[in-house]
C-alpha cells in the first residue's frame, strides 16, 4: 500500500461511490428508509420518491400515513400509528417539554407501531388512504414532477 499522499490538483481523478446514490435521480427517484413493526424497531430499504402525506390526530391516536411511488412503479404505504396511551409509557414528559411540536404530531414522531403495504395501481391504494391523500396522489402521478410554462 502506497503511503503517498493523494493529489489536490483539480484535473485529477476522484473515487466516487456509485452504489449508494445519496441525491434523488432526474425523476425525484432516491434511496427510502422507513421504521417498520412495533416501536419502530427494524427497518425496510428501497428506491422511490413521496407523492403523498396526510396526518390525522384522533382521541386515541395520531396517524401519519406516506405513500412512495417506487422505482418499479407500484405504492408503498407507510403508516405510524402513535397511540397517546403508548406516549405515557415513554417516561416524564414534562422534562422534553420542548419537544412538544413532536408530541402534537407537528414533526416526526419517534413513538408508535409502522406498517408498509405495497400495491401496484391506483385503485388498490384508494381503500389504504383518505380521499384527499388518494387525490394528491393520482394528480403527482398522471402530471409531470416540473412543468416549464412558456409564458
Amino acid at each position: 500500500m502506497s503511503t503517498e499522499p493523494l493529489p489536490t490538483h483539480d484535473t485529477d481523478l476522484v473515487a466516487v461511490d456509485t452504489t449508494k446514490p445519496t441525491s434523488p435521480d432526474a425523476d425525484g427517484f432516491a434511496p427510502i428508509i422507513v421504521k417498520v413493526g412495533p416501536g419502530g424497531g427494524r427497518t425496510q430499504r428501497f428506491t422511490g420518491r413521496q407523492v403523498g402525506e396526510s396526518r390525522r390526530a384522533t382521541r386515541k391516536a395520531i396517524e401519519t400515513v406516506r405513500v412512495y411511488l417506487t422505482r418499479k412503479g407500484n405504492f408503498l404505504v407507510h403508516k405510524q400509528t402513535a397511540a397517546w396511551s403508548d406516549y405515557n409509557e415513554l417516561g416524564d414528559w414534562t422534562e422534553d417539554w420542548k419537544n412538544w411540536r413532536s408530541i402534537l404530531g407537528k414533526s416526526e414522531q419517534s413513538w408508535g407501531d409502522y406498517t408498509t403495504e405495497v400495491v401496484d395501481s391506483l385503485d388498490a391504494l384508494r381503500p389504504l388512504v383518505s380521499p384527499k391523500v388518494h387525490l394528491m396522489v393520482v394528480d403527482r402521478v398522471q402530471h409531470p414532477r416540473n412543468h416549464d410554462l412558456d409564458v
